[in-house]
């Protein structure tokens, strides 16, 4: 009698892992396509990208090549530049997320009062044309809060969008790249509270309470990616920020070399 397979199927993650370890040929997935322009955090500032100008410009603070060339710096002075300018990119990365943690706790806030208003429309024996009124008052200091910027740059999106990079020295051999994300609003559940109803009389979709649970899941989650990102940059902050110090003190410090224009930095987060 033929003997059957009983091997439990390979998750299809450690399955990819296994071959690219045994070089294996992976089909990747196509990008998916972002909105919004690239920007950068340098100077202090979120500005555009422009691919024209020298890492140093591009990257940490336009005219920081410049800057080397008008005082005759040495290689001391060139390591305490970097390491400055880095610490004031990550300390604005910082003020950004800051920003929109606080934008975020606003948004809940609105949420809940919508929220607390669909449940009151439904307990009603009829349905009162104020408490759609109340409700769309609130909707729209939901958008309000939606359209906050951090210096003339959007906080969130509606879809998709290229993040906001800041750069840092590692192990003074390479530089690497951590992503900000706009937080994205355009996900079905809060796609459906900015266009529902809580009365059956007014224009719209009217809502369900399944519609308010989706949109707080996608509340959540957009705050916990943003508590994720802050610590990250905080930690980043701080650590360079000892760098620093230390480095007024005497303990020597090393910036690694920039990239050619050619050159890309490394990401150390897939999803960067």
């Amino acid at each position: 009698m033929e003997n059957k397979s009983t091997t439990n199927k390979i998750p299809s993650k450690l399955l990819d892992g296994f071959l690219s370890l045994k070089g294996y040929t992976q089909v990747k997935s196509p990008k998916r396509e972002l909105s919004g322009f690239a920007k950068v955090l340098a100077g202090g500032r979120v500005v555009g990208v422009n691919r024209e100008k020298p890492f140093p410009d591009r990257m940490l603070a336009s005219g920081f090549t410049q800057l080397l060339e008008d005082v005759n710096s040495t290689s001391e002075d060139v390591n305490r530049l970097v390491l400055d300018m880095v610490v004031t990119n990550l300390q604005a990365g910082v003020n950004l997320l800051g920003k929109q943690e606080v934008a975020l706790a606003k948004m809940g806030g609105r949420l809940s009062e919508m929220a607390l208003l669909y449940n009151k429309s439904r307990h009603s024996s009829n349905y009162d044309p104020r408490l759609q009124e109340k409700f769309e008052d609130t909707r729209l200091e939901l958008r309000c809060i939606a359209r906050e910027t951090f210096d003339h740059t959007a906080l969130f999106s509606n879809g998709p969008s290229k993040p906001i990079v800041v750069v840092t020295p590692s192990h003074s051999s390479y530089w690497e790249r951590f992503y900000i994300d706009r937080c994205n609003l355009g996900s079905s559940g809060l796609v459906a509270i900015d266009s529902g109803k809580v009365v059956p009389m007014a224009d719209g979709l009217l809502l369900d309470w399944e519609c308010f649970s989706r949109a707080f899941d996608e509340w959540r989650y957009l705050c916990a990616i943003n508590l994720l990102q802050k610590s990250l940059i905080q930690a980043k902050r701080e650590y360079f920020s000892h760098k620093l110090k230390s480095f007024d003190d005497g303990q020597p410090w090393f910036a690694p070399p920039f990239p050619s224009a050619r050159s890309k930095t490394t990401s150390p987060h897939w999803y960067n």
